[in-house]
């Protein structure tokens, strides 16, 4: 198995350990002090939004056969979809606010240009710019070890200022294409799922529109997950003849639960509270932590907040120039869209995964993530 996936999955059951335990803790040697040695890579040894779906949960205790079925193809095609799925996030954002400033279509092109490449304060405030070179550093064109070779010093001190927000646009617009007319595998289209699509389009078309707007509620989280469960229910009183559109069902349906676990927002309070220990880490294992756990730069609200953006945002644009050097430009052009053509991704990441485990621990985190925060 490829070397970098054993340290995917090793990672994935030794979250699973550490939840059985009552810890919710990095795997040993991913830690501030550690994340990006050994040889791992961001592309080779974590898929985009591992941490974030296992964090804390212990869902996925997976065996041999089930480690098979996520290869190291199926991490790299599904870390280059969700990078797809996020640029088109950002071509949206940018539309959007060209709307909002009544232009026309191309001036969220030259929003986005200017991000990119010549930022004003408020767009290091706000973590656009920031943002886009996080994107840039991670795009799948880039050598999977460039973040092992960010090795500038940044103090446990300023991590803690960030304010970390989960990067849930690109899921939410992943899945509303997951659910679109014609997305449907056979087994779940007709007459008789009629009620079961529309209840859960409707679902993901609200957390859509809130996900554009500010933060997914609790309630929106728990309509998508129940949405999905009558899915599952229908689908399995209504098994097909045919064994294999079942199976395509049952895939489709576990990426619906696992790239609903994404949406919710990783517990990386625990993580971030391993700085107290380490005093110094890198620019690297900042991004690759961020990469792992799906999260972007949010809003900075507060003056040292924006101080420390202010002192990121430098440091940032000259690891881009060290690392992308003469192919910079080529990550700079127009954000690509998540084409219909690469929807399969999704299913074939979680094919291996246990479907009881997908349902039961996306219900139950939507309860608590409701209990924990009564005021979205």
């Amino acid at each position: 198995m490829h070397r970098g996936l054993r340290l995917a999955l090793g990672m994935v059951i030794a979250l699973s350990l550490a939840s059985r335990e009552g810890r919710a803790q990095y795997y040993p040697g991913y830690g501030w002090g550690g994340w990006g040695g050994g040889g791992s890579t961001v592309q080779g040894s974590i898929a985009q939004g591992l941490g974030a779906l296992n964090m804390g949960a212990g869902v996925y205790n997976l065996d041999s056969a089930q480690a098979n079925a996520i290869n190291a193809n199926t991490v790299e095609q599904w870390n280059e979809y969700m990078f797809l799925a996020q640029q088109e996030a950002n071509r949206r954002e940018y539309l959007r606010r060209a709307r909002i400033m009544k232009r026309d279509s191309h001036s969220g092109d030259a929003l986005y240009k200017q991000v990119s490449e010549n930022p004003t304060e408020r767009d290091i405030a706000n973590g656009d710019a920031l943002n886009a070179i996080r994107d840039q550093v991670t795009n799948p064109k880039i050598h999977s070890t460039a973040l092992r070779l960010i090795k500038t010093p940044i103090p446990g001190e300023v991590i803690k200022e960030i304010p970390f927000e989960n990067a849930s646009e690109g899921v939410t617009i992943s899945l509303h294409q997951l659910s679109g007319e014609g997305a449907w595998p056979i087994a779940l289209q007709g007459p008789t799922f009629a009620e079961e699509r529309k209840s859960y389009q409707d679902a993901i078309a609200r957390a859509v529109k809130e996900d554009e707007e500010g933060n997914l509620s609790p309630q929106t989280l728990r309509d998508v997950n129940a949405a999905t469960s009558r899915l599952r229910a229908k689908l399995e009183a209504n098994k097909p003849a045919d064994k294999m559109q079942y199976v395509e069902a049952v895939n489709h349906i576990k990426a619906l639960f696992g790239m609903a676990r994404m949406l919710e927002k990783p517990q990386v309070d625990k993580i971030i509270a391993e700085l107290d220990m380490v005093k110094e880490t890198s620019l690297g294992s900042l991004l690759a932590f961020m990469h792992t756990f799906n999260l972007r730069f949010g809003p900075a609200t507060t003056d040292a907040q924006r101080a420390v953006y202010e002192k990121l945002y430098p440091l940032l644009d000259e690891a881009r120039d060290k690392i992308i050097g003469e192919e910079k430009g080529d990550t700079k052009g127009d954000a690509p869209v998540a084409r219909q053509n690469n929807l399969n991704r999704a299913p074939d990441f979680f094919q291996g995964m246990h479907l009881d485990h997908l349902e039961r621990r996306s219900s139950d985190n939507s309860n608590n993530n409701n209990q924990g925060n009564p005021n979205p």
